[in-house]
């Protein structure tokens, strides 16, 4: 956790070192590498050597950020890596999903709408540093004023997320940082059936998304279609948002939900109106950034996904809950 009484260096690292800080500062470097060599040299560098020297420059900063911030033995190795991969792509190696998802994951700056967004998140993330500086602990230690139910029913796979730095979802992206990823699995933890090339081979694809509480719609989106290529690791660098279609809902004072990935058109629902806990808010999906069908949760003390603050949730009849876990409501 962070605190006044840590390096400065380490309290930087903790709040900006995430792919979308190597990503933005990578395209800065590149253009100033471009402007320099058409400046001095009367040279345009072709596109190709353009995109290898961005890739080479994010993947340097990414590894350096990331040794600085998280020494050795705080690592813990994540349980997906002995789960088998989902799609056509696990009959290669799991090690090519870095010539695909990687290079789609940038290609994503290039798109106005995220780029947008991920300035959007670079401002938040500051606003949101300097207003809970020196209120960590009391961030980690908050009580829900409701209670929450899993916002789903029948047993499901928590495939990211977790309540401490070691298995968190997003530790340095403060608004997701206490976020989950559920999907379904069979007992080999396989989330499809046959090849996985087709939304309809996954277990949770179109399963009904809940709401976790009552409450207000106070945002959504439902008109991004599909991601592509699924089951090989391609993230929509073309879509409007990258949380996809998705509904933020006002639980209580100070408590939203974000429900993300949904299906297009499958959510019933208009801002303003009122759901029930339990009430079906839309269909679990593959929009925005998704490797695969799943549903992306978490709780932030505002409606802003930008400018809000992640929150610590532990569910009715489960408690808390961490990666690597299957979960059920009951």
């Amino acid at each position: 956790m962070t605190t006044d009484t840590q390096p400065k260096k380490k309290q930087w690292t903790d709040r900006f070192s995430n792919w979308y800080y190597p990503m933005i500062a990578a395209l800065l470097i590149m253009f100033v590498i471009d402007y320099s060599v058409r400046g001095l040299f009367d040279y345009k560098l072709a596109r190709v050597w353009t995109m290898v020297i961005y890739l080479g420059l994010y993947f340097a900063i990414a590894g350096w950020l990331n040794t600085i911030r998280v020494p050795k033995t705080e690592r813990k190795s994540h349980p997906a890596e002995n789960w088998p991969t989902s799609g056509p792509i696990r009959h290669v190696s799991r090690y090519v999903m870095i010539v695909t998802f990687y290079p789609s994951l940038l290609l994503s700056s290039l798109n106005p709408w995220q780029l947008i967004q991920q300035f959007k998140q670079l401002g938040g993330q500051a606003r949101i540093a300097k207003r809970i500086k020196g209120r960590e602990e009391e961030f980690a230690e908050y009580q829900t004023k409701v209670s929450y139910r899993l916002p789903f029913d029948g047993e499901w796979l928590v495939f990211n997320g977790g309540l401490t730095q070691a298995t968190s979802h997003s530790w340095d992206v403060l608004t997701q940082r206490y976020a989950y990823d559920f999907v379904q699995a069979d007992a080999e933890f396989r989330r499809h059936q046959h090849s996985g090339a087709r939304l309809q081979h996954y277990f949770c694809y179109n399963q009904p998304i809940l709401a976790a509480a009552d409450g207000e719609v106070v945002a959504m989106v439902d008109n991004i279609g599909p991601a592509p290529l699924v089951g090989f690791a391609v993230m929509d660098f073309l879509c409007r948002h990258f949380a996809g279609n998705h509904v933020i809902i006002k639980h209580a004072e100070g408590e939203y939900g974000f429900y993300a990935h949904l299906v297009k058109g499958s959510i019933p629902l208009k801002v303003g109106d009122r759901v029930q806990q339990g009430q079906r808010i839309g269909n679990c999906g593959h929009t925005g950034h998704s490797t695969e069908p799943h549903l992306h949760f978490h709780l932030q003390d505002g409606p802003n996904l930008f400018t809000a603050m992640g929150l610590p949730i532990r569910f009715e009849h489960v408690g808390e809950i961490t990666r690597g876990q299957r979960v059920r409501h009951q």
